[in-house]
């Protein structure tokens, strides 16, 4: 706006935030969800479909560039600057003991913010969002896979294919995700 000076557009600023908020009640809600028992990203390990709980996953970016941290463990494939804030990137199919997946292309990075610090797990691939019921939730043995079972936290089972949740919250407490020198 012309001839606008900032102490004017600070003034705007704080009366349209002013005026949402008195008015925020009687705008419409909806419920993305459905009222769905469940919700969770779902995300590829070695061909294999997991689920991340979605309330712990801040974001999902495309992976980074990173600077190498020297003397650190080969899945540490290093840091990078996520608008200003330090992200470690942990190659999650290296943490486990597999090689990488070869197709940058579909990697994606899954953000987990613990308390300010944050953390990035390359994954093979993003395959979205998923909805489940409390009826589709199963119980029981769920991962065949000794390395991945101490991350497996429950499961879903729809239309015959099981959905495993991989606790992100049980893999950061990990004490081996925070042993990061060679």
């Amino acid at each position: 706006m012309p001839g606008t000076d900032a102490s004017n557009i600070v003034g705007i600023l704080a009366d349209i935030a002013e005026r949402s908020q008195k008015h925020r009640d009687s705008l419409p809600q909806h419920d993305v969800s459905g009222g769905a028992f469940y919700s969770g990203v779902s995300f590829v390990l070695n061909g294999v479909s997991y689920l991340a709980p979605l309330d712990e996953i801040s974001e999902i970016i495309p992976v980074p560039q990173t600077t190498k941290v020297p003397g650190a463990k080969v899945w540490l494939k290093g840091v990078a600057n996520l608008r200003g804030v330090l992200l470690a990137l942990v190659d999650l199919q290296e943490y486990l003991g597999r090689p990488s997946s070869r197709n940058i292309l579909k990697q994606r990075v899954l953000v987990l913010d613990q308390q300010g610090s944050y953390l990035g797990l390359v994954v093979d691939e993003v395959r979205g969002l998923h909805h489940f019921e409390e009826s589709e939730q199963v119980e029981g043995s769920l991962s065949a896979d000794a390395v991945i079972a101490p991350y497996i936290v429950g499961g879903f089972e729809r239309n015959g294919e099981l959905w495993r949740v991989f606790g992100m919250k049980e893999l950061s407490e990990s004490p081996e995700l925070h042993q990061v020198a060679v």
